[in-house]
């Protein structure tokens, strides 16, 4: 298994296939999920559900919708809920048919490929060098019929952006006829959540924008598959009238609506998180082989001096069943960047100490650097 060329996290099935090792003995640091979940609640809820699934799941999603709808405080014809966020970034995209699909790199490889799903045109546009959004130049850009798709938090950086700082260029292209799809997967981690979210225009009339999000990371359910998105009510009946009825089960339905309810495991989160962000920022610090960026989500990235010890250290983590993400298929990244998500304390550290012993096993060049 090459495990440069990886083009998304998680594989961990193929990973432990390729080892002849159980899952359960692969650490997993390329998908960012959180390390605390599923929660007790899920759980208890998917094991009292586990007798309906012998029925269809409810193809209105009614009581998740209603969960998702009453935290945002908007209303459930605003809601729509989704295999994934990935289910709800292609539905959109059906919706909209724009012109042409601008995507702001480095960007979540999701995004182009949807747009190459449905035949449409892709743009490609580089961030800053900060990671910020060259807003200016994109608005002289995008036409009318377009679509911008941006993630707030950036995957993979971290970085977050608060809402005051993007609103004004969001509303100046979607006035234009320019559609905007804010992809916020891991808001769910950002403790000022409010004051970063793009909600509050998403569900304005005709507004070009919608929001979207998942629960799979916060939640820690990937097997499931959640998301949802919340958009102007006609955008969501539109796109209600056409797609698969059936396409979230019953199971991950129940599990959204029981986490979402779960207030103390967010807390933990929360706490946790905060935790490790600062013990990691001390325990990934300064040193001339790397440079790790701040970060204010469940994961982090870093750059590796040299591109060369970066994947030789990447393929000997993989041999000790550890796998992190190689950004070397990010455009404007590169094979030096590595995204780690982060994870339980023991785990962080066991990752640490095996980075540690690869260098000094066979690699003492980049030592003396």
């Amino acid at each position: 298994m090459d495990v440069s060329v990886a083009d998304h996290g998680g594989q961990i099935h193929q990973a432990a296939r390729a080892l002849g090792l159980p899952v359960s003995q692969i650490l997993d640091f390329s998908a960012n999920i959180n390390p605390l979940g599923p929660p007790p609640s899920v759980r208890r809820a998917l094991v009292q559900a586990l007798d309906d699934i012998r029925f269809y799941p409810d193809s209105t999603q009614a009581e998740v919708k209603q969960v998702i709808a009453d935290l945002h405080q908007v209303r459930t014809p605003q809601v729509l809920v989704s295999n994934g966020a990935t289910e709800a970034i292609d539905l959109a995209l059906r919706k909209w048919n724009p012109t042409r699909v601008w995507v702001l790199e480095p960007a979540f490889s999701e995004y182009r490929a949807a747009a190459f799903r449905h035949r449409l045109r892709v743009v490609s546009m580089r961030l800053a060098s900060d990671f910020s959004v060259p807003w200016d130049r994109l608005i002289a850009r995008a036409q009318p019929g377009d679509c911008v798709i941006w993630n707030n938090p950036h995957n993979p950086t971290g970085r977050h952006v608060r809402r005051g700082e993007f609103m004004a260029p969001v509303q100046a292209l979607a006035k234009r006829g320019v559609a905007v799809l804010i992809d916020e997967s891991f808001m769910d981690f950002v403790r000022n959540a409010q004051e970063c979210t793009a909600i509050a225009e998403a569900f304005e009339p005709a507004s070009h924008v919608a929001v979207v999000r998942s629960l799979t990371k916060f939640l820690a359910i990937p097997g499931l598959r959640l998301g949802y998105a919340i958009a102007d009510c006609s955008w969501v009946q539109d796109i209600e009238r056409v797609r698969d009825r059936w396409s979230v089960s019953h199971l991950a339905q129940v599990a959204g609506a029981a986490g979402l309810k779960d207030l103390a495991f967010r807390d933990d989160t929360f706490d946790w998180l905060y935790q490790e962000q600062l013990r990691l920022k001390e325990l990934w610090g300064p040193n001339p082989l790397y440079r790790r960026y701040p970060t204010s989500v469940n994961f982090f990235l870093m750059r590796w001096a040299d591109a060369e010890l970066a994947n030789v250290l990447l393929q000997a983590l993989f041999d000790r069943g550890i796998l992190v993400r190689s950004c070397a298929d990010f455009l404007g990244l590169g094979p030096s960047y590595w995204r780690i998500a982060i994870r339980r304390p023991v785990d962080n550290d066991a990752l640490q100490d095996a980075v540690q012993e690869c260098l000094r096993e066979g690699h003492g060049r980049w030592l003396r650097v």
